[in-house]
């Protein structure tokens, strides 16, 4: 598991350097996509720096230690990972050091008629059958040997009801467990995406995290999300609701030594919250975490 950090926020280009101080985060999370683009070099598609942005990134990030929460891997997908996303990571150990590594558990790339794998256009969840579990098990474990730090599979958010299942496995909180068992590796907790999905599918959040590892979970998010055409998304796109700061509550009382947590927005919706809603989202996130790490401590 990750060194117990505290809590920590995205880089995010267009809000004021003080956000990124030590009076309110003590880590940073990067999602390296961002800073990145996709070429095609001789045939092969390549995640290369853009490199004003990266540069930019690293400079307002560079007194902050670093987690990498990546977005393309696929490690779901049938066919193998997103190659282009693990040479970026490689490239990234050296030239940005990080201190644990994140992923959703779901695919976003298939096989075409062709043989050829093309992208699915929005990431989808994973059935929970015994099939699946290895599938990813083992990449989960290789990737955890291959960067030498703790790697966290995300639970997603998702709106695809009746997906087929193995009754060994049952439901997504099956599927993360036996993931988890079978490979060593943690999770990243979202407690905004176990909101929506308990919205959606109808089942109590606060009775779900018991089915939850909570030894295993190495960060936590939390995000706002919004209804849309009859689903509650996890959509990144404001404050925190009150069920999911009770969560959080929940979750820390219960696991107090947990890591980290991170609140999570778009980029598009900064102007939303500005800069002071945002610095108010970190400070309840950070008083929460403080006062529960204090028990873990004391207990330790």
């Amino acid at each position: 598991m990750p060194e117990p950090r505290g809590v920590g926020f995205g880089c995010h280009l267009a809000l004021p350097d003080a956000l990124y101080t030590p009076d309110l985060l003590e880590f940073v999370e990067i999602t390296p996509e961002v800073y990145h683009r996709a070429e095609n070099i001789e045939g092969c598609v390549q995640l290369l720096p853009e490199r004003k942005a990266f540069d930019a990134a690293r400079r307002r990030c560079g007194s902050l230690p670093v987690a990498m929460h990546s977005v393309s891997l696929s490690i779901g997908s049938a066919h193998g990972m997103y190659e282009p996303c693990l040479k970026m990571m490689d490239r990234l150990r050296k030239e940005w050091p990080f201190d644990w590594y994140s992923e959703h558990l779901q695919f976003q790339a298939t096989l075409n008629a062709q043989g050829e794998s093309t992208e699915t256009g929005i990431p989808f969840p994973l059935p929970p059958t015994i099939e699946a579990a290895e599938l990813v098990a083992g990449r989960a474990a290789l990737i955890q040997r291959r960067y030498g730090v703790p790697f966290l599979l995300e639970n997603p958010a998702h709106y695809l009801p009746d997906l087929p299942a193995d009754p060994e496995i049952g439901d997504e909180f099956g599927l993360m467990e036996r993931i988890i068992v079978l490979s060593g590796c943690g999770q990243l907790l979202d407690l905004h995406n176990l909101y929506c999905n308990g919205l959606n599918f109808q089942f109590d959040p606060v009775a779900a995290l018991g089915r939850v590892s909570l030894d295993r979970v190495g960060e936590i998010h939390v995000a706002g999300g919004s209804w849309r055409d009859g689903f509650y998304m996890d959509a990144h796109d404001g404050r925190v609701p009150e069920a999911v700061w009770d969560l959080l509550e929940q979750t820390l009382s219960r696991a107090p030594a947990i890591p980290a947590v991170v609140f999570e927005i778009l980029d598009e919706y900064l102007e939303r919250l500005g800069a002071d809603g945002i610095a108010q989202e970190l400070e309840r996130a950070r008083a929460i975490w403080r006062r529960y790490h204090r028990v873990a401590g004391a207990v330790a």
